[in-house]
């Protein structure tokens, strides 16, 4: 049961989808000051009201969810939940700053695989204008950081949940070649949920809610950035992956004007400028896109059994 039709979707549809999910990533970090729980708890439990929230929106649309298409999903959930439970541990140890830029380094990753997994040129300009987003957003991160403070094993974690967000995005891609995106939305999700559950338990984060306002919001993070994951999971059959990466950049600068506007965290210089390049940087990207990008077309028939599009 998927989202798509047989024929490739329009470009800008499929790019305005990823756009949107980087969006909804990048104000997931401002709702969660709106929740009073430790970061491991809002965790956990985004995790499991996002795992029942799509199983049910897969049920309601006619769906199930099969033993091959929970098999298929496992690495992509596996891998969501492992990036979930090592950030949260690792920003409790080291810095918000490392652990962040850390993380910015996944599309240098994913470029150097997506052309033996996926057949996509990588060129000379897609590793320049990669490189001048990192820069940004380091630039971004250290800026409005506290400096000091950091920890060895904390950045060991870091590049940890790095490893985890990678595998994520290129167990994802692999899965949407015989999946459809709700059908892998809702498995993944249940996956991920189940995976970091020993984690919060082994580190007594599992306080009730207490508050109405606090399941107000946990359930506004769920459908929120969680949807993203959705949109960002349908794209990935239809952009290649060293742009879905890539744009993943515009979440630290999209979080931090969040955190000015609905926080009044401060912005400074710097920062500005960091976003200037992450946005210029971005911008370049998604016009070479647009003017020379092939579609990808979407399989025309079945893969999975019943629940595949």
């Amino acid at each position: 049961m998927g989202l798509e039709g047989t024929e490739a979707p329009p470009r800008l549809a499929s790019l305005s989808a990823a756009v949107i999910a980087v969006v909804a990533w990048g104000i997931g970090p401002v709702l969660i000051k709106f929740v009073h729980l430790p970061g491991l708890a809002v965790a956990f439990y985004r995790l499991w009201l996002g795992a029942v929230m799509w199983l049910v929106v897969l049920y309601l649309r006619g769906g199930r969810l099969s033993r091959s298409v929970l098999w298929r999903s496992t690495p992509g959930g596996v891998a969501f939940g492992l990036n979930v439970a090592l950030f949260f541990t690792a920003v409790k140890l080291t810095t918000v700053t490392d652990a962040s830029i850390i993380s910015a380094l996944q599309p240098a990753l994913v470029l150097l695989v997506v052309g033996r997994m996926f057949g996509e040129r990588v060129t000379r300009s897609d590793a320049l204008w990669t490189a001048l987003a990192i820069a940004g957003v380091v630039l971004v991160v250290a800026a409005g950081g506290s400096g000091g403070g950091g920890d060895i094993g904390g950045d060991v974690l870091a590049v940890g949940a790095l490893a985890a967000w990678t595998w994520y995005f290129l167990a994802s891609k692999t899965a949407r070649r015989q999946l459809g995106a709700l059908d892998y939305q809702a498995a993944l999700a249940l996956v991920a949920a189940v995976v970091i559950t020993p984690v919060a338990l082994a580190a007594g984060a599992t306080p009730a809610p207490r508050t109405l306002g606090n399941v107000w919001w946990l359930v506004v993070i769920a459908v929120g950035p969680g949807g993203g994951h959705l949109l960002m999971n349908w794209a990935h059959a239809h952009v290649r992956l060293s742009i879905t990466s890539l744009l993943t950049l515009a979440s630290p600068v999209i979080s931090a004007v969040g955190a000015a506007v609905a926080l009044g965290e401060p912005l400074f210089a710097l920062q500005v400028a960091g976003m200037a390049v992450v946005i210029a940087s971005l911008a370049a990207v998604v016009y070479r896109m647009s003017g020379t990008e092939a579609p990808v077309v979407a399989p025309a028939a079945p893969v999975v059994g019943p629940a595949a599009e």
